[in-house]
């Protein structure tokens, strides 16, 4: 762990927003702000930051249909 923390405040409604972001139980905040939040300051940074959340995007896509697909065929893939 790194020994140089911060302590920031958020108030509820920023840390609900935060902790969605959140993709496993082992994800820590600082995980979720470096892959969501682009680094400032350069064109590079933010053409990086725009692809991964449309690569993201994607794949939520293809979840969701596929989620939609078994449900609606009455399908339960858990039994």
């Amino acid at each position: 762990m790194n020994r140089y923390m911060k302590t920031i405040t958020l108030d509820d409604e920023a840390y609900a927003r935060l902790k969605a972001w959140k993709r496993a139980k082992g994800d820590s905040f600082s995980t979720v702000v470096k892959r969501i939040v682009p680094e400032a300051g350069t064109l590079g940074s933010m053409e990086l930051f725009v692809m991964r959340r449309e690569a993201a995007e994607e794949k939520d896509a293809i979840l969701q249909a596929s989620i939609e697909l078994s449900t609606s065929a009455g399908h339960d893939p858990w039994t």
